[in-house]
């Protein structure tokens, strides 16, 4: 991790501990898993009251220009609203640029959704600073990490109505609607996988994958859409016998019998038409 990302992120701490308004202050993403490395950037949350929520918010930018070097790019989140803002920062300070992620939380505001999310297995590890106990609180109302959990029978369901859906696709060679269609499918096999396999209670699934064998890891890495359709459609079909694998290895005697029977439908017609 860059010295400078480092030294930007301390100089903030001290900045927002003395600012009006904040309450806390705590580590999320990869350094509160312990994941953290040389790439990696750092993502942290701030509480703040509700009164002083929008100042706060207004503030943000004009604390990193004075800390900073140059602010390149200030890039607020699309879920951004009254109850939770996060803003993408890249900064520069003595020649290099790097990446600094902020987030606001409105503590007024703590059921919202988005809320939830960040403070989601909050430990007291994770706690930077906070005033009058406010994040020791916050930690006894915060939800617990979850496995992933998703309806086995509309995931096969999903995916070979999807399968089907390609065959036109490739008979036009239509690389646009079959990326998305690719998409799809992969986003189906993940599900799949983690309903069976997932083993931590935090991230999502680009953080779970990383937790299940390499070689599923490696299958999914078949539904990229690329220019030649032909190593395209390869690819497909052994995607298909690995989706088939992985719903025998994971689900009951009934959902992989629906599987086969659509499977005994969609995969043979696939196959014919699919040129």
């Amino acid at each position: 991790m860059l010295k400078e990302l480092q030294c930007t992120n301390e100089q903030v701490i001290a900045v927002m501990k003395e600012k009006q308004g904040v309450l806390g202050a705590w580590n999320f993403g990869s350094a509160s898993h312990g994941m953290s490395d040389e790439y990696s950037d750092i993502d942290i949350i701030f509480l703040v009251d509700s009164e002083e929520f929008c100042v706060v918010d207004e503030s943000l930018t004009k604390i990193m220009e004075t800390i900073c070097d140059n602010v390149i790019v200030c890039w607020p989140e699309n879920f951004n609203s009254d109850s939770i803002k996060n803003y993408g920062f890249l900064l520069r300070k003595n020649e290099q640029i790097f990446q600094y992620d902020v987030f606001l939380i409105n503590n007024g505001k703590l059921d919202d959704f988005m809320c939830k999310i960040h403070y989601t297995g909050l430990q007291a590890k994770d706690i930077i600073f906070e005033r009058e106990s406010c994040l020791q609180k916050l930690i006894q109302k915060a939800p617990e990490g979850e496995l992933w959990n998703d309806n086995l029978h509309n995931i096969i369901q999903t995916y070979w109505f999807h399968v089907f859906m390609t065959k036109k696709y490739f008979a036009r060679k239509d690389f646009f609607k079959m990326n998305g269609v690719l998409r799809i499918l992969m986003d189906t096999h993940t599900s799949l996988l983690l309903t069976g396999l997932d083993k931590i209670k935090w991230g999502g699934s680009a953080n779970k994958l990383h937790f299940i064998e390499e070689e599923k890891q490696k299958h999914l890495m078949k539904y990229g859409c690329i220019e030649d359709f032909a190593v395209m459609k390869r690819n497909l079909l052994q995607s298909m016998t690995w989706f088939e694998e992985d719903v025998n290895e994971i689900c009951d005697k009934d959902e992989a019998a629906f599987n086969n029977k659509l499977m005994s439908f969609i995969k043979e017609s696939w196959i014919h038409q699919a040129e």
